[in-house]
């Protein structure tokens, strides 16, 4: 069963892991809802993702807008290739705030 959890690593820390695809982006979108109402500014660590296609892509869009609506200043770090790819391909490579 595909699935996708979020560790809580402290001080605005968070470690995704598992899958970012279409089975499961509505999901993370859900259990991620209060995380932009709670923290101003959030890491996301990807390097657990496992796999992910263009609704992984679509979900770090969504959460760029939301931390953006919230006034929270957010970052990915160990961004799957996969979304990279996803990303330049859609033009939409320059919207995800990307450290490493």
């Amino acid at each position: 069963m595909e699935k996708v959890a979020f560790e809580d690593t402290g001080a605005g820390r968070f470690r995704v892991e598992g899958q970012l695809n279409f089975a499961t982006a509505a999901k993370a979108l859900e259990t991620s809802r209060g995380l932009f109402a709670e923290e101003r500014t959030i890491r996301m660590d990807l390097s657990g993702v496992t796999a992910t296609d263009s609704a992984g892509l679509a979900l770090l869009v969504e959460w760029v807008i939301r931390a953006r609506q919230g006034k929270c200043q957010l970052t990915y770090s160990h961004v799957p290739q996969q979304i990279l790819a996803i990303a330049r391909i859609s033009d939409v490579d320059t919207m995800l705030p990307i450290t490493e």
